[in-house]
C-alpha cells in the first residue's frame, strides 16, 4: 500500500475498512488473494457482503473490482459458504467485465 501511497500522492489509498463514511466519484476495490483457497482469513473474510457493500457504495460514479477470474469460481461447501459467494455471483452477473 506505501508504494500506490508514494506513486500517488493526491489519491486517497486504504482498505475497506478506512473509507467508512467517506465517497469517492471513483473507487477501485483490489481482491488481493488469487484464489478462494489462497485467502489468508479464509472465505468468510474475502466474500464478506458487508465488505463489498462499504467498497460499492463508496463509489459515487464508477466501482472497478479488480481480482482473479478464480475468485467468481468458489467450490462452495456449504448453504453459508453459498450465501457469501452469492454478492460476488450477482456482481459479476450485473457487471461490465473487461
Amino acid at each position: 500500500m506505501n508504494i500506490l501511497k508514494r506513486a500517488f500522492p493526491n489519491i486517497s489509498i486504504g482498505t475497506v475498512d478506512k473509507f467508512q463514511g467517506q465517497e469517492a466519484p471513483v473507487v477501485i476495490y483490489s481482491v488481493t488473494t488469487s484464489t478462494p483457497e489462497e485467502a489468508p482469513r479464509g472465505l468468510d473474510f474475502l466474500y464478506s457482503g458487508n465488505r463489498l457493500n462499504v467498497a460499492v457504495s463508496r463509489a459515487q460514479c464508477l466501482f472497478i473490482m479488480v481480482c482473479s477470474p478464480a475468485i467468481f469460481a468458489v467450490d462452495c461447501k456449504s448453504p453459508k459458504q453459498m450465501k457469501l459467494a452469492n454478492a460476488y455471483a450477482r456482481f459479476k452477473e450485473m457487471a461490465d467485465i473487461f
